[in-house]
């Protein structure tokens, strides 16, 4: 989770109007986004003008916060409301007008500056004498406050590089590799001669455990995995590899089609159920050594088929096939059982991607 910059940033002026007895505090940023002279308040203590955190106010281009922020050069005076450039935006001039001692600071990191701190105090305060000794230490202060800026900006152009990566690959590399493993599979059944058969079947492993090796460092930097929902690809090599508990190998996962960002969160979450109670359904047959988890979405509909080469009987009512077929039922869709024939059994599980008409 990553913190709001905003909230963030009225913490350090709450803590700066504490600890430097100010009645007023503001740190503004200047946005590219915004005509020169415009102001993005990005946090403002005192005097009744919190309200105005998040808001955009325009100075003309003699008013004291541009001239600050434009030379990089602070302004401090005893009686910042007479100041020569001292044009505050009419949201704030009347709540400001009792300020006497104020500051205008730059707060400069790298050369460049990000925005402007501003303090002020009522004329009269206590503390007016003990602000102007302290000029050093809040320009220290804002000086601190835009490396802490600067440094969050860098991160954040990190993380939307990454996550342009983690996409690209998501959307590219990962469905590759899941299809050229759907033709090998194909072409698998089609070789007649078993050392041709037995290549194929090494390079399809080989390609699978790439797959589970490359698919959670993708997901790790992905958006879905930032907003806490993870994509229906990596949910399904996580079910395929928690399956391999309990069946002592890991089933082949054969995948046709684009999933991610494609079906609807209801649509995800019966298909990942799905998907786990075939697996253990398979995990109770006798003699399995082989379990292959088949997903295809196409435009209008969703299959799932799990088959296994283990030793079973048609299953009875009460058992994982009766949960999967009211799991498919949910959906409009239906289950189809292949069992004894030869071998163990097939479970196809289909429903429609557009809502039924009945």
């Amino acid at each position: 989770h990553q913190p709001n910059p905003r909230e963030t940033l009225r913490l350090v002026a709450r803590k700066l109007r504490e600890v430097s007895a100010a009645d007023y505090v503001s740190i503004s940023l200047a946005d590219p986004r915004y005509p020169e002279g415009a102001a993005l308040v990005q946090a403002v203590e005192g005097l009744g003008t919190e309200n105005l955190s998040g808001q955009i106010l325009f100075n003309n281009e003699q008013a004291l916060w541009t001239k600050v922020a434009r030379s990089g050069k602070g302004v401090v005076s005893r009686d910042i409301t007479s100041h020569p450039n001292y044009n505050p935006p009419s949201e704030l001039a009347e709540k400001v007008s009792i300020l006497g001692v104020g500051m205008y600071l730059p707060m400069c990191a790298a050369g460049q500056v990000l925005g402007v701190m501003v303090a002020g105090w009522r004329r009269g305060s206590p503390y007016e004498e003990i602000a102007t000794q302290e000029v050093p230490l809040m320009e220290l202060f804002a000086g601190q406050v835009a490396l802490a800026l600067q440094q969050a900006r860098a991160e954040m152009l990190v993380m939307q590089d990454r996550d342009r990566i983690a996409r690209e690959l998501q959307d590219v590399a990962l469905n590759r590799l899941f299809a050229i493993g759907t033709h090998l599979h194909v072409l698998t059944g089609m070789a007649g001669r078993s050392e041709l058969q037995r290549r194929l079947r090494l390079a399809i492993d080989d390609l699978d455990e790439t797959i589970r090796q490359i698919g959670p460092a993708i997901f790790a930097v992905s958006e879905s995995r930032m907003s806490g929902q993870h994509p229906v690809s990596a949910q399904l090599v996580e079910e395929v590899d928690a399956a391999s508990k309990s069946l002592g190998f890991t089933p082949r996962l054969v995948v046709h089609g684009l999933l991610d960002h494609r079906l609807p969160a209801r649509v995800e979450s019966e298909l990942m159920s799905a998907v786990r109670e075939a697996l253990a359904n398979a995990a109770t047959h006798e003699d399995v050594s082989s379990v292959e988890v088949n997903v295809h979405v196409t435009g209008d509909e969703l299959s799932l088929t799990v088959s296994d080469d283990g030793k079973t009987e048609q299953p009875s009512s009460g058992t994982a096939v009766d949960r999967l077929r009211e799991n498919a039922r949910r959906l409009g869709g239906k289950l189809v059982v292949h069992a004894g024939v030869p071998s163990g059994m097939a479970l196809s599980w289909r429903v429609p991607l557009q809502p039924s008409s009945t």
